[in-house]
């Protein structure tokens, strides 16, 4: 049928109506759809430049970084976190430690809209306890590691587990906790290994190399901290490679070796050229002028000018105790200079940092000021003056130390000091009188004088630091002899002596000791079946999860093979039940893997034993090899019921 031109403008309009609103929607839906991925390319790609340029110059990284963040809130939640995650983590490379906790936080608010775990929350909270723990919080900082750590094993993402491992032995060592440190550092280092992933072997053995230092071991920390400095510079990470090296110079430091120290941070200084790291400068220009202060041909001209230089750059430092560290070592610097006054100034501003309880509390800054000022004070002739600070230089270092529970063989050695320092004390006091009377006789004599004083103070201050040296090396020895090596546990010689004093202790005291005696079931098949590397796994697991389940004044131990014993101190048998059996669940409920194969179910016997109340006149109190014998018979009992279970 034909149409008239008037019913083909009519069909024609009545299509232009229906289809020009189409047309419009679909040109409206295509233009998100062009959009959007471009907005997702361009952020991946900035990402990846950010990622290569973080660790040549951070500040560059920074830069490019938040030009990517006017389009932020257009991206996924993932895309966002990620964003965040690089900007905290470059803030705490730049030592901008607040700025990275802040930053951290907020992205941990944003990961809880997600529906699953994601290693980003790992990330996120690994930066943010690392920023926690420059700031001086030890404690927070261990709960970030800990949830990003368990974040990370739920997902068997060996890389983070090992990050977070490292991340708790760092702790450790820092909180004197060195037997746990090394057992996880060495388990992150073994996941480093299979993963032969550099950046994390770099980190390990920057980690290890501080926990050796904190040991007294410098020739073993140095080696560690070359090696990671092979790591970091293999992948091309500059700045940990820099941190590598300023740790090695610190270590120089240490060792007393000055000029290989200045060389060192000499170099630094060369490759710092460009960048944008104040915190690395401060670092270094301060390792500079200590070194060429306590260099054997001391030049405290040059370390004054190293130390206006770090100076500059000291507002840029978050580190906790960055101003308290400067102006101490400041006094040093200026009373090398005689310059006096102006010492005693700059550790009367560092004295104005302390709170009362931290002067109380023995800190050992607050110690080597009281050092210092007695130095200084005999140094202007202030006799009474310096015999007064010396004095309580001395008791409050010896204290000091003593609150660092060593042996009895170096509490002798402290109680040597105390008497050697009061006569030594008592002859300054006496001398001091003497000087002055002569002071009114003649000037020649008056110099003799301070000369003599000069000795007998530099004597006590050089006694001092000759017994701290010798006390750290006492521990590590101490450490050694009582450690099982594989655990990290009290090793069965220090066990048996502890256990024999808590013991007499209970009965004195009249309290109640318990003790469990444990023993792996099967472990033997453990070994057969699965070879001895799965079966030190096992040993190491239940160390492990005994130190975090028993008290602090809880003896866990080693005492052969597979048999490890606990001392329970003021726990009746009730209560030691109760322990065994939570322990005994913890250890079934864990799950074990070898070559990608599931291993079954490991569990635990135990024998508990209690001595008898002591009471009154009864002296029926159990000794120790008694309460090891009753527990050991309880245990044989528990396997002969069929194991995984507790019997008392």
């Amino acid at each position: 049928m034909l149409l008239s031109s008037r019913q083909k403008l009519a069909v024609f309009r009545y299509c232009l109506a229906i289809c020009l609103p189409l047309l419009i929607c679909c040109q409206a839906n295509a233009y998100p759809n062009v959009t959007k991925p471009n907005l997702v390319q361009i952020f991946t790609k900035t990402i990846a430049d950010v990622k290569k340029l973080k660790d040549s110059d951070t500040g560059k990284a920074l830069q490019l970084l938040n030009s990517a963040k006017e389009n932020l809130d257009k991206l996924s939640l993932v895309n966002q976190l990620t964003f965040y995650k690089y900007q905290a983590d470059i803030y705490a490379d730049l030592s901008r430690f607040q700025l990275a906790k802040d930053v951290a936080t907020f992205g941990l608010d944003l990961a809880k809209k997600l529906k699953k775990p994601n290693v980003l929350i790992s990330e996120l909270s690994y930066i943010r306890g690392f920023a926690i723990e420059s700031l001086g919080n030890f404690k927070l900082a261990s709960e970030d590691y800990l949830n990003g750590l368990d974040v990370a094993q739920s997902l068997n993402d060996q890389q983070f587990i090992a990050q977070g491992l490292i991340n708790m032995g760092a702790i450790y060592y820092q909180t004197n906790r060195y037997k746990l440190s090394l057992m996880v550092l060495n388990d992150a280092l073994k996941i480093a290994n299979n993963l032969k992933d550099e950046d994390l072997q770099g980190y390990i053995n920057t980690e290890l190399g501080s926990l050796y230092s904190y040991l007294g071991e410098l020739d073993q920390s140095l080696k560690f901290y070359r090696t990671a400095y092979q790591h970091y510079s293999n992948i091309g990470k500059d700045s940990y490679a820099l941190n590598s090296l300023a740790n090695m110079a610190a270590n120089y430091q240490s060792n007393r070796h000055y000029g290989q120290a200045i060389d060192v941070y000499k170099e630094i200084i060369d490759k710092l050229k460009g960048k944008d790291d104040n915190a690395m400068y401060y670092n270094v220009y301060m390792g500079l002028s200590w070194s060429f202060l306590r260099q054997k041909k001391s030049d405290p001209e040059t370390a004054y000018q190293y130390l206006l230089i770090a100076e500059q750059y000291l507002g840029d430092v978050e580190r906790h105790s960055a101003k308290l560290s400067f102006l101490i070592d400041k006094s040093y610097v200026l009373e090398g200079l005689q310059r006096f006054d102006d010492a005693l100034d700059s550790l009367a501003q560092a004295e104005n940092l302390f709170t009362i309880k931290q002067k109380q509390e023995n800190n050992f800054n607050y110690i080597s000021i009281l050092g210092l000022k007695a130095k200084i004070s005999r140094s202007l002739g202030h006799y009474e003056t310096a015999y007064k600070t010396l004095s309580e230089y001395v008791e409050r270092y010896i204290t000091y130390l003593k609150a660092e529970q060593i042996s009895a063989v170096q509490e002798v050695r402290l109680r040597y000091e105390s008497e050697q320092s009061e006569l030594q004390k008592k002859s300054l006091k006496k001398e001091g009188s003497d000087q002055a009377l002569e002071l009114l006789q003649a000037e020649t004599k008056n110099r003799n004088q301070q000369l003599y004083f000069m000795v007998i103070a530099l004597a006590v201050l050089i006694f001092a630091w000759l017994l701290y040296k010798l006390v750290k090396g006492q521990r590590r020895l101490l450490i050694t002899s009582r450690t099982d090596v594989l655990t990290g546990l009290v090793n069965r010689r220090r066990l048996l002596q502890v256990g024999k004093s808590l013991c007499v202790n209970a009965q004195k005291q009249q309290t109640e000791l318990s003790l469990l005696m444990i023993d792996l079931d099967f472990f033997k098949k453990v070994n057969d079946d699965f070879g001895h590397k799965q079966g030190d796994i096992v040993l190491q697991t239940l160390a492990q999860l005994g130190n975090e389940m028993f008290r602090k004044n809880d003896v866990f131990a080693r005492f052969g093979g597979e048999e490890f014993v606990v001392l329970l101190p003021n726990t009746s048998k009730e209560q030691a039940i109760n322990v065994a059996d939570r322990l005994c669940k913890k250890m079934a409920a864990q799950t074990w893997q070898h070559n990608s194969k599931s291993i079954p179910s490991i569990t635990l016997s135990i024998g508990v034993a209690t001595n008898k109340k002591f009471t009154g006149t009864s002296t029926d109190s159990l000794d120790f090899e008694q309460l090891i014998k009753q527990a050991d018979d309880l245990l044989y009992q528990a396997k002969a019921l069929g194991r995984n279970k507790v019997c008392a």
